[in-house]
């Protein structure tokens, strides 16, 4: 035992102490995602279509990430580490397609989310790592696979904490969210039971939700990594005026909404695919509105060019995973942001200016969830419109001009 614990950990040394940028290892993962889903369909013999590479992309995308995040909270390593080692462990998911090959020539087996229909059935799936079939669902490689993913695991944290409870409930977190993704239609089915929702022909919410969860731990990942290369005090001030402006935004967006309803009610239905458009919406308004802090507070000018694109991507790609007509939206709330605060233009510096296009702004955002709930743009009503723009350019020149700009 005590000669595995020094192979094991020379090989973390190893595999950690690689001197690489972190996009390498970007292009490991796709690479390692490539064969997987090629294996896969070879050993489920199925026919695929671009939603289904999309769908189980999304699906891995979440595993790997989740692993991350759970191992640098329980091992306490840095999340740069975490990267390397997670990723070149990611091979390991080649494994399953392979055993299911070997035993079933690509005849029995076919994986897939768990068959999850009662809360007994979700015990005993869990208890069972998967169920009472090897065939579907849970098929035997997929088994072998978490298994030797959750002995990795409980090591990897041994070895960095030394602590067995840490390494246990490391391991048991680990298990759990694993095994929970695979029971992703079970909960979804509550939610659209709960709010009286019947599936389309044309269901996408399984990648919705997906693509929403990738976007939140992958938030999460760079906000530790940022964390700890710097000194972070939790600020009252800065959090309460951070959340009355995203209020703000929000109430903004609402408006534009019932706008939308009242004038446009046929264009927009709720079902379970687009209601998965609401915390799609929230997590663009909290990056649209980080980008705003970046420009106020003038760190356009100290940001890499990288981490600046970066972050336009992030906007580009939640709100276009909506629809276009969001993606239009976003860009013209990016539009106003990019005038306000990014040179050459700059008109945060002039205060008339600065007022106008504040106010524009949140015409911007009422014009957001007007577009995204299916209105045309060309209907908005016009008394709201100069309404907004006359109260919201009253208020922010009157700050500008009494120089208090700290509450906005």
């Amino acid at each position: 035992m005590k000669k595995f614990k020094q192979i094991f950990q020379l090989i973390v040394d190893k595999i950690e102490g690689v001197d690489l940028p972190i996009h390498r290892y970007l292009f490991l993962f796709i690479a390692i995602l490539s064969v997987r889903l090629c294996l896969e369909f070879f050993s489920n013999q199925r026919l695929f279509k671009a939603e289904d590479v999309l769908h189980i992309s999304l699906w891995f995308i979440f595993i790997v990430e989740a692993f991350m995040l759970q191992l640098h909270l329980f091992s306490k390593e840095k999340v740069d580490k975490i990267i390397r080692l997670v990723v070149c462990c990611f091979s390991i998911a080649l494994t399953a397609p392979i055993i299911d090959l070997i035993v079933s020539q690509g005849k029995m087996s076919k994986m897939n989310y768990l068959a999850i229909n009662s809360i007994s059935d979700l015990l005993w799936s869990y208890i069972t790592i998967g169920g009472a079939s090897l065939s579907r669902g849970a098929t035997l490689g997929i088994r072998i696979e978490i298994v030797l993913l959750i002995f990795a695991s409980f090591n990897y944290i041994f070895a960095k904490t030394n602590s067995i409870w840490r390494s246990l409930l490391g391991t048991f977190s680990i298990y759990t969210v694993l095994f929970l993704s695979g029971a992703i239609p079970f909960f979804m089915s509550k939610i659209n039971l709960l709010f009286g929702l019947n599936y389309s022909p044309n269901d996408q919410s399984s990648i919705y939700l997906l693509f929403f969860l990738d976007l939140i731990i992958f938030l999460c990942l760079i906000y530790r990594m940022k964390s700890k290369n710097e000194t972070f005090k939790f600020d009252f001030k800065k959090f309460g005026l951070a959340f009355f402006r995203i209020s703000v935004y929000s109430g903004l967006l609402i408006y534009g909404i019932v706008l939308a309803r009242i004038n446009y009610a046929p264009n927009w239905t709720l079902n379970p695919t687009t209601i998965y458009y609401f915390p799609l919406l929230i997590l663009l308004l909290i990056l649209l509105f980080v980008y705003e802090i970046w420009g106020r507070n003038g760190r356009f000018s100290g940001l890499t060019f990288n981490r600046q694109i970066a972050l336009f991507v992030l906007i580009l790609l939640t709100s276009s995973c909506i629809n276009f007509y969001t993606f239009f939206g976003s860009m013209i709330c990016w539009g106003i942001l990019f005038f306000l605060y990014e040179s050459p233009l700059n008109f945060s510096r002039i205060k008339v200016l600065s007022a106008l296009f504040k106010s524009l702004l949140n015409i911007s955002f009422v014009f957001l969830g007007f577009l995204t709930f299916g209105a045309p743009l060309v209907g908005f009503p016009t008394k709201e419109l100069f309404l907004i723009l006359i109260v919201s350019f009253s208020v922010y020149l009157y700050f500008d001009l009494s120089k208090n700009k700290t509450a906005l």
